[in-house]
């Protein structure tokens, strides 16, 4: 397939023309299950249909990603009938069961602006679903997969974060731990340790805080009914990829993905079903290149 490029059509079939592997990274945030409508040329599926018909992405992800490669999945879940749909759930042990995928991690994304959804007996929703799935190895002999993941690339020392002053104080004193326990389950000894300053930084939180779509009033990726911003998509392709790796977006929308891998020297793959979105997506790579120009 031809890099840095945006491929129209249904995603379900252009994947099974990427060769394997050969993605080092997807990132993508498909459509909700009966939610949003993105015109009479994309289907929206109900939560009860929606884990079989994710599943053939998934399935053939495990073929095109390289064995050191990640998938990121932004979704989230919804209220029906008064109760939280659990198809995201559902959907996440297909994937475990069923493909040569694994869940490596999931993350919250938590989000500090949004259309407020609490009443009297719910509380304010403000958090999305990132999971992070893994290749799994493939065994020696025979079909099927191990549960243990390959390990993936990971640059962490490239979104470690500032220390508080209070915690470079506190890591100069020991910490303890209950390291003997007594067969009545009382702890007989706490042994202490040091830890150590990271002159890189720490370790980020599994909880994100990236803006969303508010922040990109103006821009033409609001002409998208859901578009992603920018902060999300780079955060894991500077943590997951290097210069010249290929990253894919099988969801494609406005193109933000695109405009981020161009400004970060990473190759790209886009798919989208709605060529209407083709405007935007050039808008969004032009508009990415103007403003970081030396």
């Amino acid at each position: 397939m031809d890099l840095n490029k945006t491929y129209f059509g249904d995603c379900m079939e252009v994947v099974k023309n990427i060769p394997d592997d050969y993605v080092d990274l997807i990132v993508t945030s498909p459509p909700y299950a009966d939610t949003l409508s993105y015109g009479n040329e994309v289907p929206i599926f109900h939560p009860d249909n929606y884990p079989r018909w994710f599943l053939t992405l998934a399935e053939e992800a495990a073929r095109f990603l390289k064995p050191t490669g990640s998938f990121i999945l932004n979704i989230n879940d919804k209220i029906i009938g008064g109760k939280r749909s659990i198809y995201v759930y559902e959907l996440l042990c297909l994937i475990e069961k069923e493909t040569g995928l694994s869940l490596h991690d999931r993350y919250i994304w938590s989000q500090k602006s949004g259309i407020p959804t609490g009443g009297p007996r719910r509380l304010n929703d403000k958090i999305e679903y990132i999971f992070h799935f893994c290749r799994k190895k493939k065994k020696a002999r025979g079909e099927g997969y191990t549960m243990k993941n390959e390990d993936f690339k990971s640059n962490i020392d490239e979104i470690r974060e500032p220390y508080a002053e209070i915690s470079k104080k506190r890591y100069k004193s020991q910490v303890y731990d209950n390291d003997t326990v007594a067969t009545n389950g009382i702890v007989e000894e706490l042994k202490g340790k040091m830890r150590d300053v990271n002159p890189k930084g720490k370790i980020p939180k599994t909880v994100f805080e990236f803006n969303n779509c508010g922040a990109l009033r103006g821009k033409p990726q609001n002409k998208h009914p859901a578009p992603f911003h920018h902060d999300l998509p780079r955060y894991f392709i500077k943590w997951l990829t290097d210069k010249g790796d290929v990253v894919l977006d099988p969801f494609m929308g406005s193109g933000t993905t695109a405009a981020v891998c161009d400004n970060m020297e990473r190759n790209w793959i886009g798919i989208e079903l709605n060529d209407s979105y083709q405007p935007l997506i050039e808008e969004s790579i032009n508009l990415e290149r103007n403003n970081n120009k030396p």
